[in-house]
This record gives structure tokens, C-alpha cells and sequence, in this order.
């Protein structure tokens, strides 16, 4: 509901009241909170681009940055990567513009050490920022630092970021010779969480 709010309001209001509220659920332990956060905050930033509303937007990417990008806490990483996503499908910067606003925090988690947010990241840049008329929009500069990350994300030690960047799927060996191999710098992706090593971590 607070995505529908942010067209009935005015960009001030908007920043003061509904942007606020959201930055808040977006760091909800609930996935489903967050998830739905993000939508809230995509619509915030519409909101401040079709009123122009500069002080504004200022202060939302600062949060953005500060709250998200810059976290300790992993599931707010992959947040910023989220959001990004949710803002570039808008459409409504041009490719320079969204870039100076959200590319250069968003592939410095290239090297992330936790494998969901590079895994987000892999995902996000190969299906949408590649190959189409947003990449031809960039400038050399910017198409230069997103191949980087393409190339980096390409020889990642975890198998399921490889392949969401259109490297080739290793499939896990499930054979009992297989039990005592090293196999720390693989992720698997079953109900929900993700495997590194001997940890789990839950997506939610």
C-alpha cells in the first residue's frame, strides 16, 4: 500500500512521512518486509523524479548508500542490489544518470564475501544491464567497470554465481566417493537457503 501512497502525496511529504517508513521495513528481519519495502522505495524514488524533487533525492540515496550499501549485515547488501534492480526497471533515468546514481556502490559488491549478494548481483547485471540499449547508452567508462564485474563474477569460486553469469553449470557430484572432497567454495540452493561449507544461511 505505501507504493500507491507515494503518487497521492507530494515529494515532500513523501520524504518526510512514507520514505522513512519504508527505509525502516526494508531492514526487517521478515524477507516478505523487505521485499515489499523495496517496491515502497522504488516508488519513493519515482516520486522525487517526476516532482524534481532534488533535496529529496539527495537525501534518499544518501540512506541508500549509508543504510543499505555500506552494511555489515549481508541481507541489507542484497537489498541495495534489490532495490537498484526495482529502480532500474522504472525506466526512468537515462543510462549515465542511473549509473552516477547507483552503479558504482552497486559493483563494488562484486567481491562481496557472502555469496547471495554476489549471486543478486550476478543475476541482476547479466539479465539487465548487458547487451541491450541501456549498455549502449553508457559511457565507455561505465561499459569498461560493468564487463570487469561481468569477467570477475565469471571465475567466482561459487558455481551458482558463475552460471548466473552465463558461465557454465557444474553439476554437484552426489556419488559416496565424493563425500570426503573439499567442497567449501560451492553453494547450494535448496529449500530456501543456501549451503557455504557447513553453514546455512537462511534467504528469509
Amino acid at each position: 500500500q505505501l507504493y500507491e501512497l507515494t503518487s497521492l502525496f507530494s515529494s515532500v511529504d513523501v520524504g518526510d512521512y512514507i520514505s522513512p517508513l519504508a527505509f525502516g521495513m526494508a531492514v526487517d528481519k521478515v524477507a516478505d518486509v523487505r521485499q515489499a519495502a523495496i517496491k515502497a522505495l522504488s516508488g519513493c524514488y519515482l516520486k522525487f523524479t517526476s516532482d524534481n524533487g532534488q533535496i529529496q533525492m539527495e537525501v534518499f540515496l544518501d540512506d541508500c548508500h549509508r543504510v543499505f550499501a555500506s552494511s555489515q549485515d549481508w541481507k541489507l547488501r542484497q537489498v541495495y542490489v534489490n532495490l537498484c534492480e526495482s529502480i532500474y526497471k522504472l525506466h526512468v533515468d537515462t543510462p549515465d544518470q542511473y549509473a552516477l546514481r547507483f552503479l558504482g556502490r552497486l559493483l563494488s559488491l562484486k567481491e562481496d564475501q557472502v555469496v547471495n549478494v554476489r549471486l543478486s548481483l550476478g543475476t541482476f547485471i547479466y539479465e539487465n544491464l548487458v547487451n541491450n540499449e541501456f549498455y549502449i547508452g553508457l559511457s565507455d567508462d561505465w561499459r569498461s567497470q560493468i564487463d570487469e564485474c561481468l569477467q570477475i563474477l565469471l571465475v567466482d569460486h561459487d558455481r551458482d554465481v558463475r552460471a548466473a553469469v552465463g558461465g557454465v553449470y557444474q553439476a554437484r557430484v552426489t556419488s559416496l566417493s565424493s563425500e570426503n572432497l573439499n567442497d567449501d567454495s560451492d553453494s547450494s540452493i535448496q529449500n530456501n537457503t543456501i549451503t557455504l561449507g557447513d553453514e546455512q544461511l537462511n534467504q528469509s
